[in-house]
């Protein structure tokens, strides 16, 4: 029993933790999840209304815009890149972190460069869509050929005065904390996870599948929170997120942070943005609901 895998041990696993919720959540990962257009406030062309594919504003995040078949960033031949299509839910919880000016900040786990975008326009520009350069940004991505995808993204949507605040490294997140403690005032963990969507849509990955794999992810994802953690000042905010359904992956990894450290830290989540759901410790998109996500995220606040 312990060594039971596979696709009927997944949807076992997956039926135990949602009950009858499942099979809508696992038709929907098998479906195309929901994209936005998000607008690169970087690219300061003052019109881009005629850009194949973009439609209306998407559903009250701002500067995100609705995308057709006929969205292609290949047609564009400006230099900066005026649009970054991703998930609705990960931006979302890329600006849980609350940026604020003159801060430093961490992303942790980096590539391939869609919540590095959000935290730099938070970081980087003023009210009036103008730069102030005085904070920065550590990009981090230990894999190289993740890294190369980084650095492609941040050269396409990034002015030249604006990356020379970013400074790309290639750790082991799980270093940042001896390394470096206490030196970020803001860090975002978009931890490695089991990522279900693509899991389900790979049918060797399906077949392969166990419940340890998800665990043996929470072990590892555990190490990098406890990094992320102990390189935060006091008084400085995290956002831990994944991709994964597993609670062995989201609420538990913030759960054995809670017991061990319990007497250092509070919970920062705000009110439950649309589009997701409560959790113990965080918030949950399941694509179920509106195509978002999967999508897991918690906001912890270091104490002073």
């Amino acid at each position: 029993m312990k060594n039971k895998g596979g696709e009927q041990a997944f949807d076992d696993y997956f039926a135990n933790v949602y009950g009858e919720r499942w099979p809508l959540i696992r038709q929907a990962l098998l479906e195309s999840d929901a994209k936005v257009g998000r607008r690169n406030l970087f690219c300061q062309e003052e019109d881009v209304s005629g850009f194949p594919g973009i439609g209306a504003s998407f559903n009250g995040l701002p500067h995100c815009f609705e995308i057709t078949e006929a969205f292609d960033l290949s047609q564009w031949e400006k230099f900066l890149l005026p649009f970054y299509r991703m998930d609705p839910a990960s931006i979302v919880a890329g600006r849980a972190l609350a940026i604020e000016p003159g801060d430093r900040v961490l992303d942790m786990c980096a590539a391939p460069g869609g919540k590095t975008l959000v935290l730099l326009e938070a970081l980087l520009l003023t009210e009036k869509n103008s730069w102030d350069l005085s904070g920065e940004m550590v990009a981090n991505e230990m894999s190289a050929k993740r890294r190369f995808r980084l650095m492609s993204v941040l050269k396409r949507y990034l002015p030249k005065e604006v990356r020379s605040r970013v400074k790309v490294t290639g750790w082991d997140g799980s270093l940042f904390g001896r390394k470096q403690p206490e030196s970020f005032d803001k860090v975002l963990l978009d931890a490695p996870c089991s990522g279900e969507r693509g899991v389900i849509n790979k049918t060797s990955d399906l077949q392969m599948w166990k419940e340890k794999r998800s665990k043996n992810f929470g072990v590892r994802q555990y190490a990098l929170l406890a990094s992320a953690f102990d390189t935060l000042k006091p008084g400085g905010q995290l956002v831990y997120s994944t991709c994964s359904l597993s609670p062995h992956e989201n609420d538990q990894v913030i759960a054995k942070l809670f017991k061990r450290k319990a007497d250092q830290f509070v919970l920062a989540n705000k009110s439950c943005p649309q589009g997701f759901e409560a959790t113990t410790y965080g918030f949950q998109a399941l694509p179920d609901q509106q195509g978002w996500g999967p999508i897991y995220f918690s906001a912890i606040r270091k104490n002073d």
